[in-house]
């Protein structure tokens, strides 16, 4: 099911920059019990890329709304909102676009997921690099053909996800998770201020490394070198 606008819809104007440019950004939730889960942090996650990517936005309190009607039409699954710029615009110009685009849908939670988190997962070095951008780092943008590249070569594997580095040899994350690892009594995540995306699980769990698990979660630079060809 999608929502446009508020709409329940599943066409998109062809000149919306989402489709033109990959112009705007997206978040995905889970649902529970019809409920969505982290909503305020994923609202956060969406205003911030927004301010950072200057798309001008005015419907936070209908997107919420919106997010808990569809997430209760679907009791365990996936809730994902896509905000573009809208459309218009000369070329690469943002000047006369907008209004901003919002674009819900909901879909059954993915049974593998609960296999890989019982029996762990598999990982392959994934050849496609990251840019490093620090103006875009961070950010989940709808620019994700990185991502559909390392996906695809992924696919050609037996692994389950895929360990990717920057374009200077950094290891970042996963194709579509965060990475953290322990070493001795200290639980690392990799800097993430020159690319990759800072998913909504990485500051929630930074309290629980250092009271319930392990001593300390710190964000660290980590080279490929110790893990290529394995």
């Amino acid at each position: 099911m999608f929502l446009i606008n508020g709409y329940k819809q599943e066409s998109l104007a062809v000149s919306d920059r989402a489709t033109q440019f990959g112009d705007g950004c997206f978040t995905t939730a889970r649902v529970i019990d019809g409920k969505v889960s982290l909503l305020s942090a994923h609202i956060q996650r969406l205003q911030d890329a927004c301010q950072r990517l200057m798309i001008s936005c005015d419907f936070w309190p209908q997107l919420e709304q919106e997010m808990k009607t569809l997430a209760a039409e679907q009791q365990n699954g996936v809730l994902k909102v896509v905000i573009s710029r809208g459309s218009g615009g000369r070329g690469y110009s943002t000047l006369n676009s907008g209004p901003a685009t919002r674009i819900l849908s909901v879909t059954a939670y993915p049974a593998h997921y609960d296999r890989l988190r019982n029996e762990g997962m598999t990982l392959a070095l994934s050849p496609v690099r990251l840019g490093r951008n620090p103006h875009l780092a961070g950010i989940k943008h709808l620019n994700r053909l990185e991502q559909v590249l390392i996906r695809s070569h992924l696919e050609q594997t037996n692994a389950d996800e895929a360990l990717v580095l920057d374009s200077e040899g950094w290891v970042t994350e996963c194709c579509a998770a965060n990475l953290f690892w322990r070493k001795g009594n200290v639980v690392y995540t990799p800097r993430l201020d020159q690319a990759g995306v800072n998913g909504i699980m990485r500051p929630i769990l930074y309290p629980f490394a250092g009271t319930i698990l392990l001593s300390a979660c710190r964000s660290a630079s980590f080279s490929g070198r110790g893990v290529a060809g394995r």
